[in-house]
């Protein structure tokens, strides 16, 4: 059965140029002062679930961009996100594509009142690109443009804002949705008893997400969703939320939806039942649970993908560049099945699988783009 693919662009009037700058003949040393006051820095290292409070740390003295990552609050698939950020902007520091670099999060949890704060902080520091990954898709809207007028190039992350200015660089939800259904769905045959796993409720994302696998349930009219619980896109909210519902639940062929597996094994083994094709996180610890478990029903992961950022890092030089590019890149997921387990064996315990983005890949994914085709994903 063939499912309708999300589309991977909209139509733009102009593409994102920044041809009336000259970033590469600048260099802005992000001051730490100002932002301090307001924000802590990170070093975004795999594997911490904490940031610290510290000084910039790309700073350099040679001619290049200076590049500033405003993120909203932090978690493993955050963390993963900025350490390959950071790795990729020092390897353009080192050919002098890039002169600084700066990674700053938010304080508070989510919230848009203190990361819209810590962008005027930014702003105030002139960097030629600034980054956002945004806590509000609209709240954020007015700071952004004012970043726009104040001549920087800005780059929207992992999320759908809908501003006059400004690229964004982001997975699609809708597709998120669909792929974290179907494959359960097809490895049960199309028919049996299923619990859906939402993400965060309420959020834009995971409507979309969530509107989706609804949507695609209607081909399926042999499936019945005997439960849906409110994971959080969490392994062990899962689990709790399962705990408290599996008792009175008949026989379970999948839980299909925003991540989440481990723990939802872990309950239905708790509870002496079988285990149903799940959908496992793509962080090192999931999946070697997964491997070591041994499940080979059909179950598969599925998330968003942390190097969207490297992605996004190649096409804010091609915009102060001059070149042009869509408003809008849609970049593909990272989706691992069992055959695939061992090309992430060497993964930490709390990195997150993310795609290989290279200047060549990016190039490659925005000319699919430019010809209306889905961008493809590089090679492992």
């Amino acid at each position: 059965m063939k499912f309708p693919r999300t589309p991977q662009s909209r139509t733009a009037a102009q593409p994102r140029t920044a041809a009336s700058r000259t970033p590469a003949t600048k260099l802005r040393l992000l001051a730490t002062g100002a932002v301090a006051a307001t924000a802590l820095v990170l070093t975004g290292c795999a594997g911490s679930g904490s940031a610290d409070a510290g000084s910039t740390s790309g700073a350099g003295t040679g001619e290049g961009l200076s590049v500033a990552l405003s993120n909203g609050f932090v978690n493993g698939w955050r963390l993963t996100l900025i350490n390959k950020f950071e790795e990729t902007a020092e390897a353009l520091k080192q050919e002098g594509v890039v002169s600084d670099y700066s990674v700053v999060n938010a304080p508070g949890e989510n919230s848009a009142t203190e990361q819209a704060s810590q962008i005027r902080s930014l702003i105030l520091q002139n960097p030629d690109v600034l980054m956002v990954i945004p806590a509000s898709s609209t709240a954020l809207k007015p700071v952004i443009e004012e970043a726009c007028s104040a001549d920087i190039t800005v780059i929207i992350l992992d999320a759908d804002m809908e501003t006059s200015c400004g690229t964004v660089v982001r997975n699609d939800y809708a597709t998120w949705g669909e792929v974290s259904i179907v494959p359960a769905l097809e490895a049960i045959g199309g028919t049996g008893n299923i619990v859906i796993n939402r993400g965060v409720v309420g959020s834009q994302p995971e409507e979309e997400f969530y509107n989706r696998q609804l949507e695609i349930l209607e081909d399926y009219p042999d499936v019945t969703v005997s439960a849906e619980i409110n994971g959080f896109c969490d392994s062990s909210t899962a689990q709790k939320e399962l705990v408290g519902v599996l008792g009175s639940l008949p026989d379970i062929a999948a839980v299909p939806g925003c991540i989440g597996g481990m723990g939802v094994v872990q309950a239905f083994e708790s509870a002496g039942r079988d285990v149903p094709v799940v959908v496992f996180d793509t962080d090192g610890k999931s999946l070697k649970f997964w491997q070591d478990s041994g499940i080979e029903n059909g179950s598969f992961a599925a998330l968003t993908d942390p190097g969207q950022a490297v992605a996004a890092l190649y096409i804010a030089t091609k915009i102060a560049a001059g070149e042009e590019v869509p408003n809008e890149v849609v970049l593909p997921l990272i989706q691992i099945g069992q055959d695939q387990l061992a090309n992430y064996a060497d993964l930490g315990a709390d990195e997150y699988a993310a795609l290989a983005w290279d200047e060549a890949s990016v190039d490659a994914a925005l000319e699919a783009i430019a010809n209306g085709e889905d961008a493809p994903a590089p090679a492992l």
